[in-house]
């Protein structure tokens, strides 16, 4: 299940999964309701980037959400 965080008016879920090696790699979704609708945007990390546990996964995957609805205005 995601954790899902508020950020701007947009919701955050992190996705994080399982990656090789027993690492995690961070994916998060945003979505906001704009104009009547529903807008969501996949926002996965790069592909060499992953971390030690889901949690920091997790949290890498809402920084970088943050990031991508701060660039977007």
């Amino acid at each position: 299940m995601p954790d899902d965080f508020e950020y701007k008016g947009w919701v955050i879920a992190a996705y994080s999964y399982p990656s090789d090696f027993g690492r995690w790699r961070p994916r998060a979704v945003v979505r906001i309701v704009a104009e009547g609708r529903l807008c969501i945007q996949a926002v996965p990390a790069p592909l060499d980037v992953t971390r030690a546990t889901q949690e920091d996964a997790h949290a890498y995957a809402i920084e970088m959400a943050m990031k991508w609805i701060d660039e977007k205005g």
